[in-house]
């Protein structure tokens, strides 16, 4: 079912991002070290490796770069994994020749990796590049530039503008979507409707405005077509009311069921 694939990211990144980064970094953050979990190399390998630059940690290196920190800011090239468990995480300008784990506060990445990127934390802001796979649970969610593996995000608020290439499958309370997805595509807004959150409009709220390639479903409270909206193929649509419709918005293949107050997860199967 759709819990498959965004619910087990939320649940297992959210426990590493708070446990972790809120159990662990705070008691580094307050002695201000750094903790070193796998390095390769002697001490002055490593030191010829990385150097500080304008508040940032400026990496050139092969191999891994393991962390346990208070706040950690990052630029340059490494060349083989990336894992932190950090307070607040910059990312700038880094790029990632294998995968990329970060357990944190809020996160900031710009950047890019050649494999897999999981991201667990606060306000994330991920404005980069995903050779694979894209998994991210945060409370408020920003996500664009590229991703060439499949992504499952889940957040409360959650705001969509990248290049999807290979399937998008999201889960928020408020989605805005304004990007461009290839593939398998399922949005979920409001999973289980919360009665004392009726009178919040944004409450179950879906709006697209960007192009969706391929069909897909879409289970919500409410659900805005908007300007540049653009959807090739079926487009399953559950809502409490039918879509809102605006301007030039292009749904021709558009099939409208009403939710009649079911949970999501009793509506869409995997």
């Amino acid at each position: 079912m759709l819990q498959s694939a965004v619910r087990a990211n939320w649940e297992t990144g959210m426990h590493k991002a708070w446990l972790l980064a809120g159990g662990v970094t705070t008691a580094l953050m307050t002695s201000g070290c750094v903790v070193v979990v796998a390095d390769d190399g002697d001490d002055s390998k490593i030191f010829r490796q990385e150097h500080r630059e304008g508040g940032y940690i400026v990496l050139d290196r092969d191999g891994d770069y393991s962390r346990l920190a208070g706040d950690m800011n990052l630029r340059g090239r490494l060349g083989g994994d990336l894992s932190l468990v950090a307070g607040d995480v910059d990312i700038d300008g880094l790029t990632v020749g294998g995968e990329v784990s970060i357990a944190g506060g809020d996160i900031d990445f710009r950047g890019s990796a050649d494999g897999e990127i999981s991201i667990a934390g606060g306000d994330v802001e991920f404005d980069g590049e995903a050779g694979d796979e894209l998994s991210i649970a945060a409370g408020d969610l920003d996500v664009a530039g590229r991703v060439r593996g499949e992504a499952s995000l889940a957040a409360a608020d959650m705001n969509l503008t990248a290049r999807f290439e290979d399937g998008l499958v999201a889960q928020a309370d408020h989605v805005e979507f304004s990007g461009d997805v290839a593939g398998r595509f399922k949005l979920v807004a409001a999973e289980e409707l919360k009665r004392r959150r009726m009178g919040d409009p944004e409450h179950g709220l879906v709006v697209i405005s960007g192009t969706v390639r391929d069909g897909g479903d879409v289970c919500a409270r409410t659900v805005r077509f908007e300007n540049g909206a653009n959807i090739g193929g079926a487009l399953n649509v559950w809502a409490e009311n039918a879509p809102e419709m605006s301007g030039n918005a292009s749904v021709p293949g558009l099939n409208f069921v009403p939710r009649d107050g079911r949970d999501c997860d009793d509506i869409l199967d995997d």
